[in-house]
């Protein structure tokens, strides 16, 4: 499985579990039970579990991806308070189609065709 990931040097992809490149891609990003890092310039691959980088008040860790250096995010569907703090954290997202694991999800984004996330792809639910 090779890849090459343009521009950003680390990215993330929520994941419903760790297997690595083969890990499968979860369909929300605040219902993730982890993140998948890939890192070209060190060519490494991160698991950051959900639960232990949850920070109060948030439904997912964008403060976790942030500090470890993450640029962009690839996920299916997230609501509107997620994505407004990954904008505030200049992390940028791109919204997947179909994939069913990171690999394929790492050929999208490498490929170009993904599309920035926009408003109108937020998910309208609410948070109990």
């Amino acid at each position: 499985m090779k890849f090459r990931l343009k521009e950003e040097s680390r990215i993330a992809i929520p994941v419903t579990g760790n297997r690595g490149l083969l890990s499968i891609v979860s369909r929300h990003f605040g219902k993730a039970e982890g993140f998948i890092i890939v890192d070209t310039a060190a060519t490494e691959i991160v698991y950051l579990e959900t639960s232990a980088a949850r920070v109060e008040n948030e439904c997912a860790p964008i403060h976790a991806l942030n500090s470890k250096g993450c640029q962009a995010l690839v996920c299916f569907s997230m609501g509107g308070g997620a994505h407004r703090r990954c904008m505030e954290n200049d992390l940028k997202v791109f919204r997947l189609e179909d994939a069913e694991r990171v690999c394929d999800a790492l050929e999208q984004y490498n490929s170009g065709c993904l599309e920035i996330f926009g408003k109108e792809a937020l998910c309208s639910h609410q948070h109990h």
